[in-house]
């Protein structure tokens, strides 16, 4: 009995080695993920943070798609309150909305710390990315200054001080890519302002122009972006022919013409087709009556 319980004691022994060895060996065939992590802030509308995560295979890098993170909102204490989940899409990016009420109800001297975590996954090793940032406003408007349309923007703190010495970049939305509106960027003043002539009249539909000033990436900030419309354009025409029966239009607004003339030559093609066969057949049955 002694030998058999020795026997047992060493088969259990050997089964928890190889159970050691083979999440080992998991372990070492998983990928590590390079995540990097993003806060961003649009006035007046949501706060996120973006995420984008890649791996390197022999072919080099390439997107984490479908990475589920766990993110985690961090306490002074270094405690962690989980808040939610976010997934890549296929170019190994994701983005996770922040909820304003956890933001702007606290203090304005708060600096808050977010971490997104790689956690139990079957592909990738464990990991994660965190973002620190404080609490900062971006107002923007429309001044007219010796008959010139100029854009204003002011950047403070969450207590309402000014920030100075802070790089701002001023673009006007268009359909892929903002336009740049002036120099690359203009540093803040003591007031925390920029002031940007918009020196030329510009295009927009039914005159609306949308401008957009940015703080970006902002070591302590993150990056701020405030969006401002204003009809100062010139108003441009809708060409757009859409809706009107064109070769270039969609199926349902075929020109008429290319309808009818093709339905014609089908015609053409099967109604003596049609007419010889029952001429054939009249023949056949003919035929056999004589």
């Amino acid at each position: 009995m002694k030998t058999i319980s020795i026997y047992r004691l060493l088969i259990l022994i050997g089964l928890v080695n190889i159970g050691t060895i083979v999440a080992t060996l998991a372990q070492d065939n998983k990928f590590k993920a390079r995540v990097s992590a993003k806060y961003t802030k649009i006035m007046n509308q949501e706060s996120y943070i973006s995420l984008s995560a890649k791996y390197k295979t022999d072919n080099g890098f390439e997107p984490a798609t479908g990475l589920e993170f766990n993110v985690y909102k961090m306490a002074a204490d270094d405690s962690m309150t989980f808040i939610g989940k976010t997934k890549t899409n296929d170019r190994g990016e994701a983005r996770f909305i922040l909820n304003p009420g956890d933001i702007e109800t606290m203090d304005a001297s708060t600096v808050f710390t977010y971490a997104a975590k790689i956690e139990n996954n079957n592909k990738f090793e464990d990991s994660e990315a965190t973002v620190v940032f404080s609490k900062a406003n971006l107002s923007v408007e429309i001044q007219m200054i010796d008959s010139v349309n100029q854009i204003k923007a002011t950047l403070t703190d969450a207590a309402g001080n000014p920030l100075p010495g802070q790089s701002l970049k001023v673009g006007l939305q268009r359909m892929y890519a903002p336009l740049q509106i002036g120099e690359e960027s203009y540093e803040t003043i003591e007031d925390g302002s920029i002031l940007v002539p918009i020196e030329e009249p510009m295009p927009g539909r039914d005159g609306i122009l949308t401008f957009e000033v940015v703080l970006e990436e902002s070591d302590t900030y993150g990056t701020i972006k405030a969006l401002i419309s204003v009809p100062i354009g010139i108003p441009i025409k809708d060409e757009s022919t859409f809706d009107k029966r064109t070769m270039w239009s969609p199926p349902t607004k075929t020109p008429f013409y290319l309808l009818l003339f093709p339905n014609l030559i089908i015609l053409g093609v099967w109604i003596p087709i049609l007419i010889l066969v029952i001429n054939l057949f009249r023949i056949s049955k003919a035929k056999i009556k004589s």
